[in-house]
């Protein structure tokens, strides 16, 4: 939060990415468990869109110098 000059506060909100928090295999298990109960398929096929781009952000941090 920011406070503004008229002394009001501006608050700034970023997009949630599941992505950022599915850094290990049990956690993308029940997160693929949880989606595929919802009765909406294209919930459970974003999920498996998140659990990639997971695995491809591991896979270049592990490869980089910020892991």
């Amino acid at each position: 939060m920011d406070c503004q000059s008229d002394g009001g506060w501006t608050v700034t909100i970023q997009d949630f990415d599941p992505a950022n928090y599915l850094d290990n295999d049990e956690v993308i298990v029940e997160y693929l468990k949880a989606t595929a109960e919802e009765p909406n398929p294209e919930v459970f096929l974003e999920a498996l869109s998140d659990v990639a781009r997971a695995k491809g952000m591991a896979e270049i941090a592990k490869n980089s110098s910020w892991a």
